[in-house]
């Protein structure tokens, strides 16, 4: 029926464009975006399920840089037990040579200062090594740290209870004897099995920290991969989308376009 009082043409047709206009502004958002959600009315339950897989990733890149803090520090440890245990190397030469009666008490003044300085550097290196003014080497050091996006998994302990100073290698006689020399020699064969327990520990530490992370990449990319199919945009499918929204969209121009010439023709019956 001809109508002059309600175009139901052009209503229908205004209708159809509002709504694929709606659908391309939502296509033309999610190609501009990259992602397939930017709103809740997008997809509610997607949204919900990727904003809890985004605090899990969260957790899980705090655990990996806690696991390369710890690295760092057990790095720093070990460099300087590195340096304490040549030091103590040079020590047993000095102390060897002083307590040989090859060398007069002349010449073991002379190695005695080198030996005493060189005390007062393991000294020097315990003090100065140290992560953010916290001493690593002095027996005091005792962090845990979580390596793990599960607040149920255990930490990793690590407790560095050994002073390596000349007081807790119990390394305190000279050699400007050569019986203090021989007492030297024992004293020093002691402190370089403790460094060496010490680098051990050290290194086993480092190692699982190691693993450690090695795990919490692979959890990232298995995170990060599920995270991906909620919210990465299909390009290829919105660019299909988006030229099937635009041929509707010149149809319903289109067919708005008509609907009012109708109109318009119908009128000029009562003229």
């Amino acid at each position: 029926m001809a109508s002059i009082n309600t175009n139901m043409s052009a209503t229908l047709a205004v209708s159809n464009l509002n709504k694929t206009t709606d659908e391309m502004t939502s296509v033309l958002t999610a190609m501009s975006s990259g992602k397939s959600i930017n709103s809740a009315s997008d997809d509610a339950a997607g949204l919900a399920v990727y904003t809890a897989m985004s605090v899990d990733y969260a957790a899980w890149e705090q655990a990996g840089d806690n696991a390369e803090v710890a690295t760092a520090i057990l790095e720093t440890a070990d460099g300087g037990l590195s340096e304490i245990a040549d030091i103590l190397e040079r020590m047993y030469e000095l102390a060897s040579q002083a307590s040989s009666g090859s060398v007069t008490d002349t010449e073991r003044a002379y190695l005695d200062d080198e030996y005493t300085e060189l005390m007062s550097q393991i000294d020097s290196i315990v003090a100065s090594t140290t992560y953010f003014d916290t001493s690593l080497l002095d027996g005091t050091y005792d962090e845990s740290f979580t390596v793990s996006a599960d607040s149920a998994a255990a930490a990793i302990d690590v407790t560095l209870s050994q002073a390596f100073d000349t007081t807790g290698l119990a390394v305190a006689t000279g050699v400007d004897t050569s019986a203090n020399a021989t007492t030297a020699l024992g004293e020093i064969e002691a402190a370089i099995e403790l460094v060496s327990a010490g680098r051990a520990s050290v290194g086993a530490l480092m190692s699982r920290f190691d693993y450690a992370a090695g795990n919490i990449e692979t959890a990232q990319t298995n995170l990060e991969s599920a995270m991906s199919v909620y919210m990465d945009a299909d390009i290829a499918q919105l660019s299909a989308d988006q030229t099937e929204l635009g041929v509707k969209m010149d149809s319903a121009i289109q067919a708005l376009s008509v609907s009012n010439e109708n109109l318009e023709k119908l009128s000029r019956l009562l003229s």
